[in-house]
């Protein structure tokens, strides 16, 4: 049994926000006569690489973002995969999740493989809610950003092979964490909860509330073009 959460090992660079936390993963191991064994490790992204060669944090947050070090940009990215939100078992892979970035490969015993993009086929990012098919074992999740295109949705198969992926067009980069499938069709949000890179840049809110916008709900057929998506 294996979950995550927020753990930063160093003291954050301005203000901090639960969703800023490095990934620690706890495991309990159940033997099936009473006993169980626990362990807890860090997800060791690059990003935690280089802040624990540098001995301090080097990364903003949510809160109060801050790009990393131009050589620490080049090597982790602007924004540090702390794959603290979820984990997911899929195809004998383990998966630790964050919305905003590739999913982390862990081993059995929870060190750190490195992200994993299925084989190459991932563009984007993953978000830390995928869906598993309990008939099929497909795998469906979708991956949004603050840059277009905002929506990418995806699926693979139950031997983890990316199978679906397309582009599903937005007005603009919001948050939208989840999503829900049936059995033919995936069900998104489009909510007025809005990215604001430009704030972010200036060390700001990343994300405004803009209840003027409104809400909308997705419907589109799984393995179908974004372009057919129907919005109600």
């Amino acid at each position: 049994f294996l979950r995550n959460g927020p753990n930063p090992m160093f003291p954050p660079l301005g203000r901090y926000h639960l969703f800023d936390g490095d990934g620690m993963v706890h495991g309990l191991w159940f033997d099936g006569e009473g006993g169980v064994r626990y362990a807890n490790r860090w997800v060791r992204s690059k990003g935690l690489a280089a802040e624990l060669e540098a001995g301090h944090a080097l990364f903003g947050g949510l809160s109060e973002f801050r790009l990393p070090p131009p050589e620490v940009m080049a090597v982790a990215g602007p924004m540090k995969n702390t794959a603290n939100t979820a984990v997911v078992g899929h195809a004998g892979r383990i998966l630790a999740l964050m919305e905003a970035c590739p999913p982390t490969e862990l081993t059995a015993d929870l060190d750190t493989v490195g992200e994993y993009d299925f084989g190459g086929a991932l563009e984007g990012a993953m978000t830390a809610h995928p869906k598993i098919d309990p008939v099929t074992g497909e795998m469906v999740f979708f991956g949004y950003s603050p840059f277009p295109p905002y929506l990418r949705v995806h699926s693979a198969d139950a031997t983890g092979t990316l199978t679906w992926s397309t582009e599903v067009e937005l007005p603009g980069p919001v948050m939208m964490h989840d999503f829900v499938i049936t059995a033919t069709k995936v069900v998104v949000f489009d909510l007025p909860a809005v990215f604001d890179v430009d704030a972010m840049i200036l060390g700001q809110e990343g994300v405004r509330w803009e209840p003027e916008r409104g809400a909308r709900i997705g419907v589109l057929e799984r393995g179908a073009p974004g372009s057919t998506i129907r919005w109600t």
